[in-house]
């Protein structure tokens, strides 16, 4: 039987992406798609994202009604939208898997103790092998070497730095032991670089979809780790293996799992 899958923010860039990618897979099937842009409820979601046929879904402004008729759900919205898809999926006992950023102050935890959640800053199965290496390099350096990350996306992004130069940064600071204070190691000012943090750089312009470049400096050499992305899809085709994964394995299991679990 196929797995049920329903998309919250489909007519985003990432939510059309991901609809695209369950349309060719053979595991899954569309449960429903909802979006906060009325204009379009009601539509098929075929000539949406781009078949020349429908779809025979039709797009909804119910994120109940999406959760309801769903084995799993995927969201790529806003923390407001997220927050709603957080309460449905409590509501309805429905596993979750969200790529929503800029939710710092959501606390994510007091709902996967209710039900499986499945969040990450960055869906990419590159990133995430990224995210293993960083972790590496860090224990294996410690303090010795500067550990600085520059990312750069497209003009429009609104969080700095983006969620997966922060979770980078979370992660040098785990391995080398040493607090993770963000606004501290931003370098917007003329002091000069504070010791033993993690620095950021960003850069926004045109269509850009995602560099991230992580480096580890001391004064004799720098060792660099990079990944850019090349398509969204790899964004959506990793979050379909995460709703995958999450409802094959934990969907009786409530928590907070990540990527780092699926790979």
């Amino acid at each position: 039987m196929k797995i049920r899958i329903g998309v919250i923010g489909c007519l985003g860039r990432m939510g059309k992406k991901i609809l695209s990618e369950l349309t060719t897979n053979t595991k899954v099937e569309i449960a429903g798609a909802a979006t906060r842009l009325g204009n379009s409820v009601g539509l098929d979601i075929g000539p949406i994202i781009g078949h020349s046929s429908n779809l025979g879904i039709r797009v909804t402004n119910s994120i109940s009604g999406v959760f309801e008729s769903s084995d799993v759900v995927i969201d790529f919205t806003t923390k407001e939208c997220m927050l709603d898809c957080l309460k449905a999926a409590v509501k309805f006992k429905k596993p979750l898997v969200s790529g929503t950023t800029g939710i710092e102050a959501v606390d994510l935890k007091k709902y996967a103790v209710r039900v499986p959640i499945l969040w990450s800053a960055n869906m990419s199965v590159g990133v995430n092998v990224l995210l293993k290496l960083v972790k590496k390099a860090a224990e294996l350096l410690g303090n010795e070497y500067d550990a600085e990350i520059w990312e750069m996306h497209h003009n429009l992004k609104k969080d700095s730095p983006s969620g997966t130069a922060i979770e980078l940064g979370k992660a040098i600071a785990k391995a080398s032991k040493v607090d993770f204070k963000l606004n501290q190691y931003l370098h917007n000012s003329s002091s000069i670089r504070k010791k033993g943090g993690v620095g950021f750089a960003v850069s926004r312009g045109g269509g850009v979809i995602g560099d991230h470049s992580v480096m580890f400096i001391n004064s004799d050499e720098r060792i660099e780790l990079n990944h850019k992305t090349i398509d969204r899809t790899t964004f959506a085709k990793g979050a379909i293996q995460a709703a995958i994964w999450l409802y094959k394995n934990k969907r009786e299991t409530p928590g907070l799992y990540s990527m780092q679990d699926v790979i």
